[in-house]
């Protein structure tokens, strides 16, 4: 598995840079397991404002490694389960105690998506493109990975864009609420560096206790408990199907898939 976790320091803004060109920036367990480690050893030290970011210009983050989500019933099939690495990132960012800033420097699909979802401002480029695709998959998203979406652009957006699973453009994205600001390519950097600089020039103690109580706040917003194994029951039945296998081989073949519902 290639890829790394590249962190640069600009006083108390720390920007992190996700590095996977050859798959245009997508997670796998090594990036997953880095990412981790460099956002618990920047929370320990005096980082008033985050800022993540894919290499480059074309992709902010493809999502999961799509040759690494298996079919069937294996033990790495955890990632489209609750308690899995995949998810211990996501946490990793929402649970940051200083603000974290997306920079949506390119496109940003599935588990892509989920993270900058995750961060607590998002600003794109104006040829970035957005998109959650696990229905032409034949994948069911996690219950957790839905809500967040639910809590930050609502329910009838986040059915528009799993039912769907259609792309979408910086502009149709600022509609939807997935990201606060849009500007052309070329001032991305410093718009994004300029917010992150305003937000560290803050009082800390201020906004990590306003970004604690807006956490605490959201977590009564979720799936109830006793209806999670119903939805881990139906995340599985997808994952034992053909149409998973179906799935990815066209994705792989860059065709469009042939799903039979079995």
């Amino acid at each position: 598995m290639g890829g790394k976790v590249v962190v640069e320091r600009d006083g108390a803004v720390a920007t992190v840079t996700l590095s996977n060109p050859a798959k245009k920036n997508a997670l796998n367990l090594k990036i997953l397991g880095e990412l981790r480690a460099v956002l618990s050893t920047l929370a320990g030290e005096d980082t008033r404002c985050l800022i993540l970011r894919g290499e480059g210009s074309e992709a902010f983050c493809a999502g999961y490694d799509i040759t690494q989500i298996p079919a069937g019933g294996s033990g790495e099939a955890q990632v489209l389960l609750s308690d899995n690495p995949f998810d211990d990132m996501i946490r990793a960012i929402a649970s940051f105690p200083s603000p974290v800033i997306a920079m949506l420097n390119g496109f940003a699909f599935g588990g892509g998506l989920e993270m900058a979802v995750a961060c607590d401002i998002r600003i794109a480029s104006d040829q970035a493109v957005f998109g959650m695709t696990p229905a032409r998959l034949g994948i069911i998203y996690r219950p957790a990975g839905l809500m967040r979406f639910v809590n930050t652009i609502g329910l009838p957006a986040t059915k528009e864009l799993f039912y769907t699973a259609r792309k979408v453009s910086a502009r149709r994205a600022l509609d939807l609420k997935l990201v606060g600001r849009v500007c052309p390519p070329e001032e991305l950097s410093q718009v994004v560096l300029e917010m992150a600089r305003e937000i560290a020039a803050n009082a800390p103690l201020s906004i990590r206790g306003t970004k604690r109580i807006l956490s605490m706040c959201m977590e009564f917003r979720g799936l109830p408990p006793g209806e999670a194994q119903e939805a881990e029951e139906l995340i599985r039945a997808c994952m034992d199907s053909r149409d998973l296998l179906e799935g990815k081989q066209a994705f792989l073949e860059k065709r469009k898939p042939q799903f039979r519902g079995k």
